[in-house]
């Protein structure tokens, strides 16, 4: 991990879209002829269950050079990557919280019948140099929008976009269900092996909701300005620990705050877990799944952390459910 500070931004979905000049509602996707290629898919391909999991999206611009790390298994090794990292990781943690054991817990991610991660494609109507005119570089979380407006958006899955491209901002979530890792970020900053799985970790929880406000050390969506913590606002080039006190978001004991150990986005999951879609998107009433009461939550928060209910951001359930807007 380098010793850079690095600051990682939670998205802010709520803001004018008119202050972003590179802003455009127009978020249909680009599919060149070279892009269809054998063993490539368009859509999110059948589930092997209906559980909770993390699919997926490998992205490119208007006009990137298509690496095919889609297909060419560069992709796969990244996640190997974030496998190791993040079993050690909270195999760590989940000793001194003494979850199940101390078992190791990973990310649930989206596979096809024949046992394969499940990636999907996307080519996102923007060019490099269109995206460099937005002031945060995202266009109005372009890529968000083009993932849940083209059909990415099953309440049971939270979208990891990796996009093969340069960015000129760090990796990010735009709350749930998205969050974003590039290939190279700054403009100049190449993804290294050994830092990806923290990225994927760090960012997976934001899209979670977490952390959440009722946390003990809750500082501008994180835990803390500037810690060895992983959630901490500012790395320090030792972010490995994860609330290595078990005092604030992972294996605490405060009962009315959510337990990110809990989310059903980990496995093995919690004999106690709660669904993060519920927890961020929707007025308790109308939760099913999430038994807790978390009775701190909503404390000025209520729907901060839903992507879905940006007015721009449309799934075909949201009524029905009935979601927070902005």
């Amino acid at each position: 991990m380098k010793k850079t500070l690095i600051i990682f931004l939670i998205c802010l979905f709520n803001f004018s879209v008119n202050a972003d000049e590179c802003y455009d509602p127009n978020v249909t996707t680009v599919i060149l002829d070279s892009d269809k290629k054998l063993g490539r898919f368009f859509e999110d391909q059948p589930d092997v269950n209906d559980g909770y999991q993390i699919h997926i999206i490998y992205s490119l611009l208007k006009d990137s050079k298509d690496k095919e790390g889609d297909i060419n298994g560069a992709l796969e090794k990244w996640i190997k990557a974030s496998d190791k990292f993040i079993l050690e990781t909270t195999k760590e943690a989940n000793k001194k919280s003494k979850f199940k054991n101390g078992a190791a817990q990973n990310i649930k991610w989206d596979r096809r019948k024949d046992g394969k991660l499940d990636i999907s494609f996307i080519r996102i109507n923007k060019t490099k140099k269109e995206l460099d005119k937005s002031k945060w570089g995202s266009c109005g979380n372009i890529f968000g929008r083009t993932i849940v407006n083209n059909g990415f958006n099953n309440p049971r899955k939270i979208y990891l976009n990796f996009g093969d491209y340069s960015y000129k901002d760090w990796p990010y979530s735009g709350g749930f269900p998205i969050f974003n890792i590039f290939i190279k970020h700054q403009n100049r900053i190449k993804l290294e092996e050994n830092e990806f799985g923290y990225f994927v970790l760090h960012e997976a929880i934001h899209a979670m909701g977490g952390i959440f406000p009722c946390s003990k050390n809750f500082f501008e969506g994180h835990n803390t300005r500037e810690t060895s913590d992983i959630m901490s606002r500012q790395g320090n080039g030792q972010n490995h620990s994860l609330d290595p006190q078990n005092d604030d978001y992972w294996g605490h004991k405060n009962k009315n705050c959510p337990d990110m150990q809990d989310s059903v986005y980990f496995t093995p999951t919690s004999d106690t877990p709660f669904d993060p879609f519920e927890v961020t998107c929707l007025p308790k009433e109308k939760w099913k799944f999430t038994k807790h009461d978390f009775n701190n939550i909503y404390e000025d928060y209520e729907g901060d952390s839903c992507f879905y209910g940006r007015m721009d951001v449309n799934a075909p359930w949201e009524k029905e459910l009935g979601i927070f807007r902005e």
